[in-house]
């Protein structure tokens, strides 16, 4: 006999709940109640939910709309969303059971969560973000729908400052109003950050100055406490509408443009630019990242996207990240130390030493070839460089994990 539970606020009623679904209306043991349980401390963690009572369509959507970005982001694989979507399809059985409500059941395919697609470039061009700010834009002078505006912003501001689409739409506005006294970005729980996690992220341009500038006065003239529309912080069904109204509005961008436009694109984006802006921090240099990198130069070579994506960047013969890394220093050195045709001669003498890597105590008179050139950027020191970069995005996307950074920036 099923016992109506539907509180979930302490871990024993989270335990006890998930056993009751799992055995009621899954017929599975012990690992679909351990996946139940997992769902049911998201719904709480990350929905604010203490009760299926407060369970409907938009914090479905909304759930599934995570479990869609962690894929994404590479946190977990699209197999194992879509066993946790069978497990969420369980809860939504057994509380229309018991609440008598009539909740649709949810398909991973309609919902973009395919089997693991091969490593790809997954950042939103230049091109396609105009196109998709432009599509609001004409949106908002047709319709007079606020929210278009709002949209706008929430794009910008994932494409400036790497954020998810749920700390864009539920980004404080004390939180910006701070941000442009102190020139950092302190992102806390109260704006909606993953697992109410903080982290600060430094404002380096005068375009984010004014995104925030923007997002301000937007904000103020519509008395809301964020781009969602909402009152208070806390209430979080202003955050699921929005990303409901988002998410039609995507795909019907999409749909009129055959295009293939991704909120969490932005975050790419940004994370392969602080990239190349970090490797000309540390190094003078701006270096691509190894995935948008391969990119470009699969497309050169005029690949039409069959087979993986690694697999074809060998077929191919194209150039080694790293030696296209050593390739951009040495190029950068030949013009500080004005050799035009470097590689033409045989040797060529320097007064100077390059700033751009010390080299080990070499004398004031250096000869300099094509063979030993190439041996000056060592390896070990580019890869140290690279891992410092990669942990830095890391910190500032607001993991902490190489893994997943690496699904942003692909591998060497």
């Amino acid at each position: 006999m099923i016992k109506p539970q539907l509180s979930f606020r302490s871990e024993k009623q989270i335990s006890f709940l998930s056993r009751n679904i799992a055995q009621n209306f899954a017929n599975r043991g012990h690992s679909w109640t351990a996946k139940i349980q997992t769902i049911l401390r998201d719904f709480k963690e990350e929905l604010e939910m203490k009760s299926l009572k407060e369970l409907s369509e938009e914090k479905i959507q909304e759930y599934v709309s995570e479990l869609k970005e962690s894929v994404e982001n590479g946190d977990i694989k699209a197999e194992t969303a879509q066993t946790y979507i069978s497990a969420l399809n369980s809860i939504i059985d057994y509380t229309n059971y018991v609440r008598d409500t009539n909740f649709n059941s949810v398909s991973a395919a309609e919902n973009g969560i395919h089997s693991s697609a091969d490593y790809a470039d997954k950042s939103v061009s230049p091109e396609t973000h105009q196109s998709f700010q432009n599509f609001l834009e004409e949106r908002y002078d047709n319709t007079g729908d606020e929210r278009f505006q709002a949209l706008e912003l929430a794009t910008e501001l994932q494409r400036e400052f790497g954020l998810r689409f749920r700390e864009s739409a539920g980004l404080n506005i004390f939180t910006v109003e701070k941000a442009l006294e102190t020139g950092k970005l302190e992102l806390s729980r109260e704006d909606w950050t993953k697992n109410a996690r903080e982290r600060v992220i430094e404002i380096r341009t005068e375009e984010q100055k004014e995104l925030l500038s923007n997002v301000k006065d937007f904000l103020e003239n519509q008395k809301s406490v964020n781009l969602a529309g909402a009152d208070n912080w806390k209430d979080y069904n202003p955050i699921a509408s929005f990303r409901s109204f988002a998410d039609y509005n995507r795909q019907e961008f999409n749909q009129t443009y055959q295009e293939q436009y991704n909120f969490h694109g932005e975050r790419h984006f940004w994370a392969q630019e602080r990239y190349s802006q970090l490797w000309e921090e540390k190094v003078g240099i701006r270096i691509e990242a190894p995935i948008k990198y391969y990119s470009e130069q699969l497309q050169q070579a005029g690949w039409d996207g069959s087979g993986k994506f690694y697999d074809a960047v060998l077929e191919l013969n194209i150039k080694p990240f790293w030696e296209y890394v050593q390739e951009e220093i040495l190029s950068t050195k030949q013009e500080e130390l004005n050799f035009p045709d470097l590689f033409q001669s045989e040797s060529s003498e320097v007064t100077s030493e390059p700033d751009i890597f010390s080299l080990n105590e070499q004398p004031e008179q250096q000869e300099y070839t094509q063979e030993n050139l190439l041996e000056m950027p060592d390896l070990s020191d580019l890869f140290e460089i690279d891992k410092e970069i990669r942990l830095e995005i890391s910190e500032e996307l607001g993991h902490s994990r190489l893994d997943i950074t690496n699904t942003y920036l692909g591998h060497p």
